[in-house]
């Protein structure tokens, strides 16, 4: 090293900073094919001040839109026997129902759900506590086990694709979970319903589980620039994004606060003024991971006094994550 150092001549010098210069612009045009990596100097999450008067909101009945983590609901290894198959425990999805009931949502986005015929018997079991929601799309993606759903007392007029690959390293990778996009027909006008469930913090065999969840939160920002670039439709995007709220993930969602698809995360609490929505009992942490954005043209839709996080038992059965509420029109 020493030589190296002493022999460089300012010919190299010059040599090594065009290479260095010429590798990284090509470098930088093949990752343009695909998700980019974040600074780590970005502005913070903040709501945009208002540029003019915001819309009257709409008349017309209020309507409630739930977004729960599940936790399982499906079939999986359970117990100390990892080839035993088992379902969600009885006494969870009994305390499950219960949380969802005592809201009774017209309309319901989940995460964790397994098969049609697991949300068929969530349907059928809430049916019979008095939640009719005849209208169902389940959207499963590379996670053979958990797959995203909606449950709805309205029409699901149309459901759409996305774009669910981006490129990492070269190499093509599938969300795990996707993006559910549902149009849903309500009262005051339709509103386009996207659900999510990015990457988890566990960490992956092959690469950074962090980088995984923004390229995932990328993909998920290019679809919500596309709808915004083509409708005004509002657009309610919820789900676990795994993330919490200055990360670059959740910036990346919620984009330019000066940009026409500028998605604001709603800061929602329980009775007792608390944020948080998952718990990890392991190492006792409370985190909010769990969030509703809503676009520009949704936001006069929102009644802001009846929207919350369900206050729940710190060790609740259900699942390791509170529900969210959201009333709208």
């Amino acid at each position: 090293m020493f030589l190296e150092k002493q022999f460089l001549a300012p010919r190299a010098l010059l040599c090594g900073a065009f290479s260095l210069l010429f590798l990284t612009l090509f470098t930088s045009c093949d990752e343009s094919r695909s998700t980019p990596d974040w600074p780590t100097s970005t502005p913070k999450l903040e709501e945009p001040a208002p540029t003019s008067p915001p819309p009257a909101p709409l008349e017309g009945p209020e309507v409630t839109f739930m977004s729960y983590n599940l936790k399982n609901y499906l079939s999986m290894p359970r117990g100390k026997s990892p080839a035993t198959m088992r379902p969600k425990p009885e006494n969870e999805i009994r305390a499950l129902v219960q949380n969802i009931s005592s809201a009774s949502p017209d309309i319901l986005g989940v995460c964790e759900i397994g098969t049609q015929a697991d949300l068929d018997d969530l349907q059928r079991r809430l049916k019979q506590h008095g939640v009719d929601l005849p209208h169902t799309h389940l959207h499963g993606a590379a996670d053979t086990y958990r797959r995203l759903a909606i449950l709805s007392r309205f029409p699901i007029e149309a459901t759409y694709p996305a774009t669910e690959h981006y490129k990492m390293e070269g190499k093509s990778h599938l969300m795990l979970r996707g993006i559910l996009d549902a149009e849903i027909a309500l009262p005051a006008g339709p509103v386009r319903f996207i659900g999510v469930h990015l990457k988890s913090k566990r960490e992956s065999k092959f690469w950074d589980q962090e980088r995984i969840r923004r390229h995932e939160a990328q993909c998920v920002r290019n679809h919500i620039n596309t709808l915004t670039q083509s409708s005004t439709t509002p657009i309610i995007l919820y789900g676990d994004f795994n993330d919490t709220k200055q990360s670059p993930t959740i910036r990346a969602i919620s984009g330019s606060n000066q940009a026409p698809g500028y998605l604001l995360p709603l800061r929602l609490t329980d009775t007792q003024g608390a944020a948080w929505t998952q718990h990890w009992a392991y190492q006792d942490v409370y985190s909010r991971f769990d969030y509703i954005f809503v676009s520009t043209h949704a936001r006069p839709r929102i009644n802001h006094s009846k929207s919350f996080i369900l206050t729940l038992p710190t060790h609740d059965p259900a699942s390791d994550h509170r529900p969210l509420i959201l009333n709208m029109r």
